[in-house]
């Protein structure tokens, strides 16, 4: 199931605006979505409301599969609001949402919540960039028999209760499992028990580059990581890194728990994923990697992203990316999707998608010498009375000291200059 548009109605900066979502290009590589916008126009409410929605229509029968915070909601709760979203299924048929709680489709295809976990072909999830893995010893390597994989999945910044396993114990009883499978000879319990790892192992490796794995030491019962032959408690590791693992370490635990129609493996699942500022502790050499390694392993996934980062935005080739802007009343309107593109330079990414002009590649300090040099070369082509030629070689020279991009470009400026008036305006 894919989600195809969003209306949102007084909530937040949102007034009445619907935002279509079109399939994807290419049927091999994920279904991406990117918000991108300045501070304050609406990209996290909308995965908020997305989260909201999604699971009623997911898992219609018992909300209480996926226990969700309203809060996005009750932040709004003073005001008229209400939000709708509409769903395709892989049939075309479509379900409608209302925030109410009305709820439009053919729902007979299941006749309780346990038919529906039994033959699951679709989930969502949601992560927020500011989670870490915490350290923690002393684990219980015991089987919580009422773990919900589905529980607390949409929450961006979850918490776990009682019944949900931390990731630390997954990893520990994931390999205690496989420890004693290998002991007994059973290789095909050491390869079921070893996938999630392996899976997570994979897909952390192809973004950061160095080989990871983990390992559990019976002295103090405790999980720790092992980078390039180190072995490390989880808050001795970069943010990056740690952020890196939590996410994607909690959305391998769940997938690996859920019972899925036809058992169907992990990479060739069908599910809906929320990701919020995933690369805020990341490198830039990490950002780069991040989507394109999801968008090409999920493939059967629909994402939707929040970034502030060009090099995401530019990571990956036919991704939607959506540009939130506010109205001179203070509303949000979203621009058309444009086509994201890997051929696409980071300047040219700043300047169409984040609206960044060519001067303001540089530091403010420059940024206002280019815009006095150019104040100078407008005065010089107008012929106006204030023209200075002394004053416009000078800033020229001031500039071209600071790099030879700058020399380059003031240079240019000259010749041009010199062209257009006949006269010599070399430095």
């Amino acid at each position: 199931m894919k989600i195809r548009s969003l209306t949102l109605k007084n909530i937040g900066v949102f007034e009445d605006e619907t935002i279509s979502f079109p399939e994807k290009q290419d049927k091999d590589m994920a279904e991406i979505h990117i918000l991108t916008g300045q501070n304050g126009t609406g990209k996290t409410t909308i995965l908020q409301a997305l989260a909201e929605l999604t699971p009623d229509m997911l898992h219609l029968l018992d909300l209480s599969l996926f226990k969700i915070d309203k809060k996005i909601f009750r932040k709004f709760k003073y005001q008229n609001l209400s939000s709708y979203v509409q769903l395709i299924d892989s049939n075309n048929y479509e379900y409608n949402l209302n925030y109410q709680g009305s709820i439009n489709g053919d729902f007979s295809e299941f006749s309780s919540p346990l038919d529906l976990l039994d033959s699951l072909h679709n989930a969502a999830f949601a992560y927020s960039g500011y989670r870490f893995i915490e350290h923690q010893e002393n684990i219980s390597i015991k089987e919580k028999e009422n773990y919900n994989p589905l529980e607390n999945a949409l929450e961006f910044n979850k918490k776990n209760n009682a019944n949900d396993y931390s990731l630390n114990e997954w990893l520990a009883n994931k390999m205690a499992q496989r420890n004693s499978a290998f002991f007994d000879g059973n290789t095909e319990e050491v390869e079921k028990y070893s996938r999630g790892i392996e899976t997570l192992k994979q897909i952390i490796e192809q973004i950061i580059e160095i080989p990871i794995d983990f390992k559990f030491k019976n002295e103090k019962l405790k999980v720790v990581a092992v980078k390039q032959g180190q072995e490390l408690d989880f808050d001795l590791l970069p943010d990056g890194l740690r952020s890196i693992i939590s996410w994607l370490g909690d959305l391998i635990m769940r997938m690996d728990a859920l019972k899925w129609k036809d058992d169907l493996p992990i990479f060739e699942r069908e599910f809906i994923l929320f990701l919020d500022e995933i690369e805020v502790h990341l490198h830039p050499s990490w950002q780069r990697k991040i989507l394109p390694v999801v968008q090409k392993l999920f493939k059967n996934a629909q994402i939707f992203i929040t970034t502030h980062s060009p090099f995401i935005v530019n990571s990956v080739d036919g991704a939607y990316i959506y540009e939130l802007k506010l109205d001179e009343d203070g509303h949000c309107k979203s621009e058309k999707p444009t086509i994201s593109s890997t051929s696409m330079p980071i300047d040219e990414v700043l300047n169409e998608i984040y609206d960044i002009e060519p001067t303001q590649m540089y530091g403010q300090t420059v940024e206002h010498e280019i815009e006095d040099f150019q104040t100078e070369l407008e005065k010089a082509y107008k012929k106006d009375k204030d023209f200075d030629k002394k004053e416009l070689l000078s800033r020229a020279r001031k500039l071209a000291l600071k790099s030879p991009d700058l020399r380059n470009n003031v240079q240019f400026e000259l010749r041009q200059l010199s062209k257009n008036l006949a006269e010599d305006f070399t430095i």
